[in-house]
């Protein structure tokens, strides 16, 4: 749920990948799958006689191959081969210095032993056995699911598309079911800095206290509105996190279609479970709560009301005009975004 570090989009059907860290990827299973295999071990620790099972245990060790990646990509600089043809859609976005980047990584070494981000990174792996199983090995993509649901930008404005793509290789997080098809959007500038001066408070930040809206029309499910809002956007998180989503709204906009709204600022929620909201109506305001290096809004629909059982959905946004600072700005009636666009809606 950080503010991570995508490389860029392509067309959502393309699943190609390059640069070393890619081309090891390839050689070996999904981590995600590998990790699974580490619930066989239980059995082992609960009945003498299967012992043996307990050596499966092992496998949970996959469930860091993220932060692996991400150390690995940002401490020694090998997340492309220096002479690919690669253009970075979000080279112009100011994502933190060096330092900044590998205090976010200490921060998330550290929060893995933390009890309650414990158990959520717990919860999460074990919700893709559901999720698994519902769609017989085969999750929601772009080529087989299409959302009959009227969805806009959940906000008003230009923001910019920090993390995230339908496509795989800038996935906000691929190998995490529930969020494979997030976005994380923050405000930039025209230089693509997300804040006023160096890092300092939220409210130093573009999108702090921005207004957030439903985007699409629905049911309030679920709120939270008292986690506090981080102090530090110097890439540490808070270490008293109760949720990796911090504030946040869970809406049913269909049936199997719920849109999650997340770190949102304290006190801001404006509505309550059972309410019934309309598209574009403020729901809430942007803040820096739970699992956040700096304010933003993370953003994805998922087919289950449970944060740990939902698979995430690949949806569209309609009448949206999309910018970059190398193609221009394009009107679309309907549209995935990508890693790196400036979006804004268009109706």
């Amino acid at each position: 749920m950080t503010v991570h570090h995508p490389i860029g989009p392509r067309e959502a059907e393309t699943e190609t990948e390059s640069g070393r860290l890619s081309a090891i990827r390839r050689r070996f299973p999904d981590p995600m799958y590998v990790f699974l295999l580490g619930f066989l071990s239980i059995p082992g620790y609960l009945f003498d006689s299967l012992a043996r099972l307990q050596l499966f245990a092992l496998f949970f060790l996959a469930g860091l191959w993220p932060l692996v990646v991400a150390i690995v990509g940002t401490v020694l600089g090998l997340g492309t081969d220096d002479d690919a043809d690669e253009i970075v859609p979000t080279d112009w976005i100011d994502m933190g210095d060096r330092d900044t980047n590998i205090r976010a990584l200490v921060a998330m070494l550290a929060l893995q032993f933390q009890p309650i981000l414990f158990v959520t990174g717990i919860l999460q792996m074990a919700g893709h056995i559901p999720i698994l199983a519902r769609y017989r090995g085969s999750p929601p993509s772009p080529a087989s699911f299409e959302s009959d649901v009227d969805y806009r930008l959940p906000f008003d404005g230009t923001w910019t598309v920090v993390n995230g793509s339908p496509d795989r290789d800038y996935s906000h997080s691929w190998g995490i079911l529930t969020q494979r098809y997030a976005y994380d959007f923050v405000i930039t500038d025209d230089d693509g800095r997300t804040h006023e001066g160096e890092r300092g408070p939220p409210e130093a930040y573009h999108c702090f206290g921005d207004p957030i809206l439903a985007p699409a029309d629905g049911v309030v499910v679920s709120t939270r509105n008292d986690h506090r809002d981080y102090h530090r956007t110097d890439g540490w998180l808070d270490p008293l996190q109760r949720s990796i989503l911090g504030n946040n709204v869970v809406i049913r906009h269909a049936n199997d279609e719920y849109s999650v709204l997340a770190h949102l600022e304290c006190g801001s929620v404006r509505v309550e479970p059972g309410d019934r909201v309309e598209r574009g109506q403020r729901i809430a305001r942007c803040g820096n709560s739970g699992n956040s290096t700096e304010p933003h809004l993370h953003f994805h629909v998922q087919d289950h009301p449970n944060f740990f059982l939902g698979a995430g959905l690949p949806v569209r946004f309609r009448h949206v005009e999309t910018d970059h600072p190398r193609t221009g700005a394009e009107r679309h009636d309907e549209t995935y975004v990508h890693a790196g666009q400036r979006v804004m809606d268009s109706r």
